[in-house]
Order: C-alpha cells, then structure tokens, then sequence
C-alpha cells in the first residue's frame, strides 16, 4: 500500500506541476508579449486585473501546495523506496520549490505588488511597465521551466518505481 500511495502521489503531482507550468509556459509565450505590445495602461490594467482574479483560484492553490506535498513525498519516500524512485522523487522538490514557489514570491509577487501601487498618472508607471514586461517575463521562463520539469522528474519517479518493482 505505501509504494501504491507514493506512485499515485507522483503522478498527481506530476499532473498538477505541468498544469502550473503550462500555466506559466503561456504567459511567457505569448500572454506577456501581448499585453507588452497593447498600449501602455490596457496592458497594465489588464496584469492588473489578471492578478487580482488570479488569486483564491486551485493554480495559487497548485504554486502553494505542491511545496508542501512534494517535501512531504520526498520525507514519506526517504523511509520507503530506494535508488532511483528515491533520488526522483527527492529531486523533483528540489527543482519546484526554489524554481516555483520562492521565485513567485521572491520574484513575481513583488514586481505585481509594486505595478498594482504606481499611481495611474505618474510618468514612473509607463517606464515601470516597460521593465516589468522584461524582467517579469525572465522571471516567469524561470518557474514555467521548473513546473514543466517537475512534471517530468515525477512522471520519471512513476516509471522508476515500476521499473524497480517497488509499487
């Protein structure tokens, strides 16, 4: 039973980091670049609307929970495989915590705080936008790479355990 918890709890995260991820992967594809190419305040007012409504929906649930569970995994794994699911497993937390959550709150978070602050009519908002739409952009290629590859490593974790008939 405890190998069958640790396959279903790899590939339910596999599955909710790749949603996270691709998440992230369309923002910095082509979400970003067009609100960077609208004029100045619809793309502004329009990240700002998205960051208001983004927040109580399961994809912050998703950034905020994975952490936890995938460091509970890798702690519940730690007494309960070996070799490679093991190494996976614990690899995978070590890939989306600091690449997804600490980059969001660190990075992301800060730079949405400070554009929802600048007043509508300051000259600063328009050349804040500019570097937003850059560094957040950067930033954001960060955490849509560590979401993606999370999903992988899990999804690498599920086979590993098969492979070594440990589920």
């Amino acid at each position: 039973m405890t190998y069958n918890l640790i396959l279903f709890a790899a590939l339910f995260l596999a599955l909710w980091s790749a949603i996270v991820g691709g998440i992230f992967w369309a923002f910095s594809g082509f979400i970003m670049k067009a609100l960077v190419r609208a004029e100045p305040d619809a793309g502004i007012e329009a990240m700002q609307q998205i960051n208001k409504t983004v927040i109580g929906t399961q994809f912050v649930a998703g950034i905020l929970l994975i952490p936890v569970l995938s460091i509970g995994l890798a702690v519940y794994a730690w007494g309960s495989v070996t070799g490679l699911p093991l190494f996976v497993i614990l690899l995978a937390a070590l890939i989306f915590v600091p690449s997804v959550f600490f980059m969001t709150l660190a990075g992301n978070v800060p730079m949405n705080n400070r554009l929802a602050s600048l007043d509508r009519d300051s000259e600063e908002r328009t050349a804040y936008w500019a570097y937003y739409g850059r560094h957040w952009t950067r930033l954001n290629h960060v955490r849509a790479f560590g979401g993606v590859a999370t999903a992988v490593i899990y999804l690498a974790a599920a086979v590993a355990l098969i492979a070594t008939g440990q589920v």
